[in-house]
């Protein structure tokens, strides 16, 4: 039989699409992950059924552009095998004829522009095992029920799915998953999260469904987990995922949203369009799941769930990019991340998003680098402001100011204002709890403080961060033994985050297990990337442990000129404070005071100083801050 081009092929439990480049698995439609050559391998096989296609028309047809050996076309036929789900000993889909070529031996149907059913297939004459009148019979049944399946399948899958009305499953959290690249390569797989981040991005502003954020189900980057699993790990109603493809000038994507309560199918579609309509697919695709879960959406909703930040792909693309880095935590990757932010902002110097995600870097920088940048709070008060003045209900933003106003300015109030009305703006948004639980804690008021980072980590249930906030209360408050109850989850999903890492050594401190806590510490520094303020941290126990003369090899190391800039003050009043020199501690301090040091709005609970704290010098300090007694 000759070969026949046809849109689509049908076979077994299989559905190959030429125009979408996607091999689906039926009934579910899941998209089957397959690289470039193996894709085309399989087409050429499947539009010849039943013929024997020699090695060398495969591959001069397959690798027609590249000079390769057989090895690369026995690899491929390798590959697609285990992805078909063969049987080792014996090939129910492709069968080698030795020294010839291979043959695709299971039947085929055709369906062309007008999705009509062309049998293809035709039996071929080679050694299968086989019985007679059953063997036909049971073929023509395969037959007759692959036309059934096919044309049933193509009629759902091409056209949307009819969303299944949500009254019956209220939906009140949905989590989106990073979508999974085809190819993988880099740049797919961070398309396939950037995908997942604008969707979330634009759905959180649905105020009547809480969205997971995406710090929380990055962890689903690298695995292809069961949506029912995940969604109970999350504690949602309601699962997105899907896969995407970028090659040939065009981008393509299937999605798919779930019931978590009985794994239903809500909604389904495929995409296939240019790779510049990919703000319009987001569009689509969070407008079609607002729909699934029959969400009643305000004029406001509406517009904001197709409010684009930005037309520039490439800009697009850098954000991405950005905030892979920004969500690593480590003073390296901040730095990256910032660097990638600003040559997003000069593709598009109104990019909203991007000059937020500058904002937010620009204010966690200080607690997880070697030296102090004395310019970091300014530029972060300056790129929250402008993100803000493009888009004022940008709650990422408005919570980098609060940290600012926290941060650098001491303005309590101010930052409460802040807090409070990005919270207002979106109550789903965890790190808007988060940080504001934070800054309670600072402030002293730790049953406050409890309620917020609580609430932060029931609408972000994996984050990383926001459970290790759920210790800071704690903490803050000297109680040790809860504090070192509320990061062992934290320890559990991550044993070497920094943060959750560094409570633990303050609780260990405060124990009197100092050598626990330098253990603790030192994985601290080496997974922050040097963080100088856990080094003063490991400074007070090593003193404690009666390690005198490494604390004070730890403390001068603080003192060397770095390429990366000083040591902030604060830091150094640490390092000397464990050290028993007070007066020099004092000192720095009054310092830090007149040089608005940003760590100083945490010496209000800070345990390196709680041997100074009857110091009238000190008492003056914390009351100039207006941070009480």
């Amino acid at each position: 039989m000759e070969a026949r081009s046809a849109a689509v092929y049908s076979f077994e439990d299989f559905r190959l699409d030429r125009a979408r480049r996607l091999l689906v698995r039926l009934p579910a439609g899941d998209p089957v992950p397959l690289t470039h050559k193996a894709f085309e391998l399989l087409l050429l096989l499947v539009e010849n059924g039943g013929r024997l296609v020699s090695k060398e028309e495969l591959m001069s047809t397959v690798w027609r552009d590249s000079f390769v050996e057989d090895a690369n076309l026995t690899q491929t036929i390798s590959v697609l095998r285990k992805t078909l789900g063969e049987n080792p000993n014996q090939h129910r889909f492709i069968v080698t004829e030795p020294g010839k070529g291979y043959r695709f031996v299971a039947p085929v149907i055709a369906m062309d522009g007008e999705r009509k059913e062309m049998p293809l297939f035709e039996t071929p004459a080679i050694d299968h095992p086989r019985s007679g009148n059953r063997y036909l019979f049971a073929v023509a049944a395969l037959v007759t029920g692959l036309l059934v399946i096919g044309s049933t399948y193509f009629w759902n899958v091409s056209t949307p799915l009819v969303p299944k009305p949500a009254s019956a499953r209220e939906v009140k959290a949905i989590a989106v998953l990073p979508f999974k690249a085809i190819d993988s390569n880099d740049e797919d797989q961070l398309l396939g999260i950037g995908m997942a981040d604008a969707i979330i991005t634009r759905l959180s502003h649905i105020k009547s469904v809480v969205v997971r954020q995406t710090k929380s189900v990055l962890r689903y980057a690298d695995s292809t987990p069961e949506a029912i699993k995940v969604a109970r790990e999350l504690n949602v109603d309601a699962i997105l995922e899907g896969t995407i493809q970028k090659a040939d000038g065009r981008i393509r994507v299937f999605v798919k949203l779930f019931s978590a309560s009985d794994g239903a199918l809500l909604w389904a579609e495929s995409f296939d369009e240019p790779d510049r309509d990919i703000f319009a697919i987001q569009d689509s695709i969070s407008e079609k799941v607002a729909t699934s879960l029959s969400l009643q959406l305000t004029t406001e909703e509406r517009t904001r769930l197709r409010r684009r930040y930005t037309d520039n792909i490439e800009a697009y693309q850098l954000y991405n990019k950005g905030r892979f880095f920004w969500n690593n935590r480590s003073s390296d990757d901040l730095r990256k991340s910032i660097e990638i932010f600003n040559q997003a902002i000069a593709l598009d110097e109104n990019y909203a998003l991007a000059y937020s995600g500058l904002a937010e870097s620009y204010v966690l920088l200080h607690l997880f680098s070697q030296a102090h940048d004395k310019e970091a709070f300014t530029k972060a008060r300056q790129a929250a402001e402008k993100a803000l003045s493009l888009d004022a209900d940008l709650v990422e933003a408005r919570t980098a100011l609060a940290m600012y106003r926290t941060q650098a300015e001491w303005d309590w109030v101010g930052a409460e204002i802040e807090f409070k009305r990005a919270i207002a703006v979106n109550p789903g948004y965890a790190t808007g709890h988060q940080t504001y639980g934070e800054f309670l804690g600072f402030m002293g008021r730790i049953d406050e403080s409890i309620v917020q980072v609580e609430k932060a980590a029931e609408l972000d249930p994996l984050s990383l961060s926001t459970n290790t906030a759920r210790a800071f209360p704690y903490l803050a408050a000297g109680r040790h033994d809860e504090t070192i109850e509320k990061l062992k989850p934290v320890l559990e999903m991550d044993p070497d985050f920094p943060l959750a890492l560094y409570y633990l050594g303050r609780s260990y401190t405060g124990k009197g297990l100092y050598k626990e806590s330098i253990a603790a510490y030192q994985k601290a520094i080496q997974h922050s990337g040097g963080s100088s303020f856990f080094v003063s941290a490991l400074i007070y126990s090593l003193a404690k442990d009666g390690q005198t003369a490494e604390a004070r090899r730890k403390f001068n190391e603080l003192l060397r000129p770095s390429s990366s800039g000083p040591v902030s003050t604060y830091v150094l009043a640490r390092g000397l404070a464990a050290l028993g020199e007070r007066e020099k501690a004092i000192a720095a301090l009054e310092k830090a005071f007149q040089e608005r040091d940003g760590l100083m709005h945490v010496i209000k609970v800070d345990p390196n100083f709680d041997e100074l704290r009857d110091e009238a010098r000190f008492q003056a300090i914390v009351a100039k801050m207006n941070l009480g007694g």
